[in-house]
């Protein structure tokens, strides 16, 4: 190795002394060197810049490989109006500088590291934000003033580079007053920012690409964060978009994408999918009233839209199919127009609305239901499955809150038709057995009941849901009831059955049996037998009593021969006929 040494032309000796000199030097000098000492001139050069006031921690200097410094924490605070806080911390800043810095020129930074940094943008009842730099800039009172050469020595103009590492992102509001809320809170979020323009500010030259594999997305008013699986943010020339996967807790697998053609003043458009969505889950996720919370006012302007699609609904033991709705996020409302599924053989259409000034938010919605079969509908129930058979159709308008008090706050109106089905579980049968009940004649008569249309009205208000009218049209007669039933299940209506004997020469109903036999007590063609009766019990064990009131009866004499007799007007008899002697 010496004698290599000792061949070495001699500038070349020098020069391996020279590079060591200058290893040796850029490894020791920094020990020596107090770059501490321009802290007060980058602190104030940033409060010029931002009007915000500025926290530095202790700059340690470095030489190798590039010259840079790193900072044991930095802390920007909010403008005055905002809550005591901070709009970014970072737990550690490195920074990298040119040469030139070296050697007396211009200190220029090259790339900058935040480990830890933290993120929060708020923005109060006024529309204003803390993140927007047009606050008048601070001024230092009480503070001795850093040197002209130091603080005109440091600019902000641009960073080729900006690391983030481990960063969260907070978005919230606030009102004046109360402590801020927040709307969403990204963590784990590792990503590396180009061509950094910083004064101006320059967001459409930036560039960037964010992994979003392990990314946690927290939303307000849901207990579990949604986690991202995989996917990556690009962001080039003010564009922005996004390709991703992720889980939304035990409600549903999602995939998406996300574009944003101006950051600047763009609206986001995105789309979700879901091979299956479970309600319940979704609804187990929500977080307790917010009744609290500060809502804030604002211009209603237009956030984001989008699409939501779902393979498979799973509400309960109920299920739908091909799943589609369009979403439009505004600063004060969320609308959902409209939300089309298939299920049980028919469609469902619903348009939503809910309103975010209100505490708890409100919601609105108009439902359409059409062709659902509800044999398959009931039997997804046990405690409804063959209950009701028939092709159903339903209008409704609903009102409510999102709260766990819901069922208490649900309001609404309606109308609903059933055709073409049949009745096994409240039938006719236990109506004709209270009519043969009542006049101390007949047997009992079981069996379902057909029925052509059932049709009513329906008003939803404190936990119940009434009706005005409901009118069942059946070969056998006729139903008509007036009442209500809970939202867990409970019934109660009253009202009356009319029972109409079928034509001459059709087969015999239940009808024709029960009034062939109040004809023979009463020496009468019996045309037509109402009874009242009341519907009690629960969906699944529903129990089918007389009403109030006497059963009525319209009778006519029967068929005289001879052609000189004049037929009188057939009297309407009572119940208490029957005991009379003939």
């Amino acid at each position: 190795m010496t004698n290599l040494f000792k061949d070495r032309p001699r500038w070349l000796k020098i020069g391996l002394v020279l590079l060591g000199l200058m290893l040796v030097a850029a490894l020791v000098l920094p020990y020596f060197f107090d770059a501490d000492r321009y802290r007060p001139a980058i602190a104030s050069a940033i409060e010029d810049a931002t009007g915000r006031k500025v926290t530095i921690g202790k700059i340690r200097a470095r030489l190798l490989p590039t010259p840079g410094f790193s900072v044991d924490g930095f802390w920007l605070a909010n403008p005055p109006g905002f809550p005591d806080g901070d709009v970014l911390a970072v737990k550690t800043l490195r920074g990298s500088l040119t040469w030139g810095a070296i050697f007396g020129g211009e200190l220029k930074l090259t790339s900058v590291e935040l480990v830890k940094p933290r993120l929060v943008l708020l923005e109060d009842d006024r529309g204003r934000t803390n993140y927007s730099f047009d606050t008048p800039p601070i001024t230092t009172k009480g503070n001795a003033a850093p040197a002209a050469d130091d603080a005109s020595s440091f600019q902000l103009s641009a960073v080729e580079n900006v690391e983030l590492s481990d960063a969260e992102i907070v978005l919230g509001r606030v009102a004046r007053g109360r402590a801020p809320v927040t709307t969403l809170r990204a963590q784990n979020l590792d990503a590396t920012l180009r061509d950094v323009a910083l004064s101006p500010l320059r967001l459409k030259q930036w560039k960037s690409e964010v992994p979003l594999n392990g990314v946690k997305l927290e939303l307000e008013a849901w207990k579990e964060p949604f986690e991202f699986r995989s996917g990556e943010l690009q962001l080039d020339r003010g564009k922005l978009s996004a390709e991703f996967r992720g889980r939304m807790g035990k409600a549903a697998e999602l995939e998406g994408n996300l574009n944003l053609a101006d950051v600047e003043r763009g609206v986001p458009v995105f789309e979700l999918r879901a091979s299956q969505l479970d309600v319940d889950q979704f609804l187990a996720a929500q977080s307790e009233s917010t009744a609290g919370a500060a809502h804030v006012a604002r211009k209603s302007e237009l956030v984001a839209q989008g699409r939501l699609k779902a393979d498979r609904i799973r509400w309960q033991s109920y299920q739908g199919n091909n799943a589609t709705a369009e979403v439009r996020i505004f600063t004060d409302r969320v609308e959902l127009w409209p939300v089309q599924l298939q299920s049980y053989g028919g469609t469902i259409q619903v348009s939503a609305r809910t309103d975010r000034s209100q505490s708890p938010e409100r919601f609105s919605a108009n439902i359409q239901i059409r062709g659902l079969d509800l044999a398959g509908f009931a039997a997804a129930d046990p405690s409804t499955r063959g209950k009701i058979s028939g092709t159903g159709e339903l209008d409704l308008q609903l009102v409510g809150s999102l709260s766990p008090a819901w069922m208490q706050a649900l309001s609404g109106s309606g109308n609903f038709t059933i055709r073409d089905g049949r009745l096994p579980g409240i039938n006719l049968g236990d109506a004709m057995q209270s009519v043969a009940g009542a006049l101390g004649v007949g047997k009992a008569f079981g069996g379902d009941t057909p029925f052509r249309s059932i049709a009513g009205d329906l008003n939803i208000a404190a936990r119940r849901v009434a009706s005005r009218q409901i009118h069942l049209d059946s070969p056998q007669g006729t139903v008509d009831l007036q009442g209500s039933f809970g939202l867990d299940g409970t019934l109660d209506y009253n009202g009356e059955v009319t029972l109409v004997p079928g034509a001459a020469g059709s087969a015999q109903t239940p009808a024709d049996a029960i009034t062939g036999i109040l004809g023979a007590v009463l020496k009468k063609n019996v045309t037509r037998a109402s009874v009242p009766i009341s519907i009690g019990g629960t969906f699944s064990v529903p129990k089918v009593r007389p009403g109030r009131g006497q059963p009525r009866f319209e009778t006519s004499a029967p068929q005289q021969t001879g052609s000189t007799q004049q037929q009188q007007p057939a009297k309407k008899p009572s119940i208490f006929d029957i005991f009379k002697k003939p």
